[in-house]
């Protein structure tokens, strides 16, 4: 049975007569094949581009592309890398991404010395040991200052001056306790007395310099003589402190120095060159804030050097004493001037304005951490 026979014819559309009708365009004939571009062989293009009114040598590329050589490359690599190396001098990596400034923090042996190291075979090697627990146990435990310091000055009081160097360590204890108690005058003849038998100690300078700038800090008017006689001081313990960094740096370099052992070393440099540039800007303070082509301005400027060295550079106190010297500069920059001499270069004011901006901002930021 033919189901299409069941179906009901539909009803024929009548047109009117008149109609005319369009005749098939290309876009409604049926679609046939389309020949795929690669199809057409080199041979046929050619005419097809002279027909174009192609250039003949535009022509021969197109078929023939040149192959690109070694020395082409290199052509390319080169200016590639002298821009690469334009960016990194013009523009370092730390101008944009800077590091947070770290704070050095004072000289210190570390932490308590723990009571398990005082084992008798310790003790009676290191007779020193024994006095330094205890002391330790008196502050960091107890928290008795001023009983640490007592039994420290008791024990060193008996110390031949030719022990005084196998009991190093107590010292460094006592130097750090004396200046957490800020009896600045102890301290500055404490130190001052062990260098005379040690000149190049790294912590007696520290702590020497510590005390000599705190105990100038405190006098507000200075006579001439005082002024003259701190001045000479001043000049000969920065003298002082650059011999013992020299040594510092000496030790670090030697190739036996340990990992740990350069890192502590590092960190002692660090800290000693601190106090070396702060003693030359006591010693520019101390001439009047000089400017310019006065002689004084060599030890401004040596400060600043020592503070935008790569060792201090990122160091939180470092860039307050940059900040320092620039307020004092920017201070007696009277506005009829036009550039001063800085590090051995001529800035305009608002060059000088801009790092200590840039500077003051840097220390807000750290305050907020």
């Amino acid at each position: 049975m033919n189901s299409d026979q069941d179906k009901p014819g539909l009803p024929a559309k009548d047109y009117p007569s008149d109609l005319q009708t369009r005749p098939e365009t290309d876009a409604q004939a049926p679609i046939g094949f389309i020949p795929k571009t690669g199809t057409i062989e080199a041979d046929e293009r050619i005419p097809i581009a002279r027909a174009e009114d192609y250039d003949p040598m535009a022509i021969e590329l197109a078929l023939n592309p040149s192959a690109s050589t070694s020395a082409d490359k290199l052509r390319l690599l080169i200016p590639a890398i002298v821009a690469t190396l334009l960016v990194i001098v013009f523009f370092p990596f730390y101008r944009f991404f800077k590091p947070a400034p770290r704070d050095l923090g004072p000289m210190s042996i570390g932490g308590p010395i723990m009571e398990e190291a005082a084992s008798p075979a310790n003790v009676r090697n290191k007779p020193w040991l024994a006095v330094l627990i205890r002391i330790d146990r008196l502050y960091f435990r107890e928290g008795k200052l001023t009983e640490a310091i007592k039994v420290a000055e008791s024990a060193l009081g008996k110390i031949p001056q030719k022990d005084r160097e196998l009991w190093q360590k107590v010292y460094y204890r006592y130097w750090e306790l004396l200046s957490g108690a800020d009896r600045i005058h102890v301290l500055k003849i404490s130190t001052r007395t062990y260098l005379t038998a040690f000149p190049e100690d790294p912590f007696a300078n520290y702590y020497f310099a510590r005390a000599f700038l705190a105990a100038a800090d405190r006098i507000r008017t200075y006579p001439p003589e005082t002024k003259k006689a701190y001045r000479m001081e001043a000049e000969t313990v920065a003298q002082q402190i650059d011999r013992a960094g020299s040594a510092l740096d000496a030790q670090r370099q030697h190739p036996d120095a340990s990992k740990d052992k350069k890192a502590a070393l590092t960190d002692l440099y660090r800290k000693l060159r601190l106090e070396q540039a702060r003693m030359y800007v006591l010693i520019w303070k101390l001439g009047g804030y000089e400017e310019d082509q006065h002689p004084d301005v060599v030890y401004r400027d040596k400060a600043l050097d020592i503070c935008e060295s790569g060792e201090l550079v990122d160091m939180k106190e470092a860039k307050a004493l940059r900040a320092d010297i620039y307020t004092h500069i920017l201070d007696r920059w009277h506005w009829i001037e036009g550039r001063q001499i800085v590090q051995n270069h001529k800035h305009k004011r608002k060059d000088l304005q801009k790092k200590l901006e840039s500077l003051i901002e840097e220390l807000e930021k750290i305050k907020k951490l």
